[in-house]
């Protein structure tokens, strides 16, 4: 069986459907999020989700510091730690 990898966002930032382009890049800006001009992310991840209907819309940011997913582990790297790894006296 897999494991399954749990991830919770750094930041979650909920704005309204309609605010500007450069609101929305400043907000979540101030919000600790890197974005550029366009509100592209420049690190980690951005995901966007859109909700709700009829002038009640809104769509919620969630910025996860890292990737989505593990790096692939390098095994020799590991035995390596290991190797240098020293017992604890208590």
């Amino acid at each position: 069986m897999v494991n399954q990898i749990i991830h919770n966002a750094t930041i979650t930032l909920q704005l309204p459907f309609d605010i500007s382009a450069s609101a929305e890049v400043a907000a979540l800006r101030a919000a600790g999020i890197p974005v550029d001009a366009l509100g592209n992310a420049t690190s980690g991840y951005l995901f966007v989700r859109t909700t709700g209907r009829n002038g009640n819309r809104t769509n919620t940011f969630r910025w996860f510091a890292t990737s989505i997913g593990r790096a692939p582990l390098d095994v020799t790297t590991l035995q390596e730690l290991r190797a240098h790894e020293q017992p604890s006296l208590f």
